[in-house]
């Protein structure tokens, strides 16, 4: 009985790994061909898809990277080389590029830009986000979590996002458009 059980978990997964690389093939024929992403998301993220573009992340810009291959972790860049994170025990700390990467499954960062490939750089209150650095939250892996975290820091709003999705919807309505996530040209990963 567990082996026709493996076989079909190993068979859901296989389909739903096509299906994705399918959607990121579309949306880059998309963005080539200049014609309007039809959701919030106009390229995710994809560590074994990587987009064409390479961009150099600035302060303002919300970066993501992979973890566990089954989640999207998000911060915000808040000087040269630092981002500011929720790390899972609910402690906001600002950190490396080399460190936002570490002990998780994603090979790259990538950077929010718009359909252009140009950087997203989101106004932020410097004063509110310093007071970040260091700050405990009370951590909720579906309710106050690192796409939470990254709007309070934009907005001084704590809301809950329960996907990566939804925390999308939430920067293209901030932005007026859709969200394309590029892969990041950072100068050297160091601790």
């Amino acid at each position: 009985m567990p082996l026709p059980i493996l076989l079909g978990v190993s068979a859901a997964a296989v389909l739903a790994n096509s299906f994705y690389r399918s959607e990121i093939e579309k949306q880059d024929k998309q963005r080539k061909l200049g014609l309007k992403a039809r959701s919030a998301v106009g390229r995710y993220p994809c560590d074994h898809l990587p987009s064409e573009f390479q961009i150099t992340p600035e302060i303002g810009s919300i970066v993501c990277c992979g973890v566990y291959n089954g989640f999207i972790h998000t911060g915000l860049v808040i000087d040269d080389g630092l981002v500011l994170e929720l790390h899972g025990s609910g402690l906001s700390r600002a950190i490396s590029f080399k460190r936002f990467l570490q002990d998780r499954s994603g090979q790259h960062i990538f950077v929010a830009t718009d359909t252009l490939a140009n950087p997203i750089i989101f106004d932020f209150d410097q004063e509110h986000v310093a007071r970040q650095v260091f700050a405990y939250h009370d951590y909720h892996v579906s309710k106050r979590n690192c796409y939470s975290h990254s709007w309070y820091c934009l907005t001084g709003k704590m809301t809950p996002f329960a996907s990566f999705e939804l925390f999308n919807k939430a920067l293209s309505s901030l932005v007026g458009h859709s969200i394309y996530w590029d892969r990041a040209k950072i100068k050297k990963l160091t601790s």
